[in-house]
């Protein structure tokens, strides 16, 4: 029994009881989604996508949906500007991908550069800002 600060009654402590390791011990579930089981929080979509695993554990075959595209990544959009007969400058590639302006300077000296097959050329013209393009390398 331990005994409480302010001299009164004592409080009656349990018997330790014996518990599996984990989280269950301290009464969480092992799913962490409390009290509730993974069954009761499966949701109609979840059911209908178990439902059309096939018996072998591989999901069945459905169409892609036609029409769809993938959205183009921040590199393919920054190639794309480069690859222009005029190419790009900083602030056209910041415009375009959302990056700063030193993140922009980066990706062209990391990663365009590096590029096999490809050269990166730098033109500053007589007026307006620095402009970056990209020429196969036999070219």
């Amino acid at each position: 029994m331990r005994r409480r600060k302010d001299g009164l009654a004592p409080w009656p402590c349990p018997a330790p009881v014996a518990q599996e390791p984990g989280l269950g011990a301290v009464g969480t579930p092992r799913n962490g989604r409390g009290a509730k089981t993974m069954e009761t929080t499966m949701t109609k979509k979840t059911r209908r996508s178990l439902k059309s695993v096939t018996t072998s554990g591989t999901k069945a075959k459905t169409a892609a949906p036609r029409g769809r595209q993938r959205r183009q990544t921040k590199k393919q959009i920054a190639l794309s500007l480069l690859e222009r007969p005029k190419g790009a400058s900083v602030a056209e590639m910041q415009d375009a991908m959302g990056w700063q302006a030193h993140s922009v300077r980066g990706f062209l000296a990391a990663t365009v550069k590096r590029m096999p097959g490809v050269i990166l050329l730098s033109e500053k013209p007589e007026s307006g800002p620095r402009r970056y393009r990209v020429e196969a390398a036999g070219a």
